[in-house]
């Protein structure tokens, strides 16, 4: 049996790429105790729907008041502010407390 040594890069064989790890772009640390959320990075309209997630499983688990801590460096783009804008009210009318600091 005949075996041929084949080149695995050039034109038809681009050499493999290398992945690496990368920070993600936010983080969001949930305190199921004391109903407070500590978040870092930047706040796109997906990270909040996922923090509003976490805020309506506090509320179910009996929380009144939820705090949710900015840390810096953190930003948020609008459509994420309006949507925990929109939270917090929804939650007022429910007597419960959204606080973003």
């Amino acid at each position: 049996m005949l075996t041929e040594a084949v080149d695995r890069e050039g034109p038809n064989h681009p050499a493999p790429l290398e992945v690496r790890p990368q920070a993600p772009l936010f983080t969001a640390s949930v305190d199921q105790r004391t109903g407070a959320i500590r978040t870092r990075g930047h706040l796109d309209l997906v990270g909040a729907e996922l923090l509003r997630s976490s805020v309506v499983a506090l509320r179910r688990c009996g929380h009144r008041s939820i705090t949710v801590h900015v840390q810096p460096p953190a930003t948020a783009d609008a459509p994420a502010r309006a949507l925990l804008a929109d939270l917090a009210d929804r939650l007022a009318a429910e007597g419960v407390l959204l606080e973003v600091r």
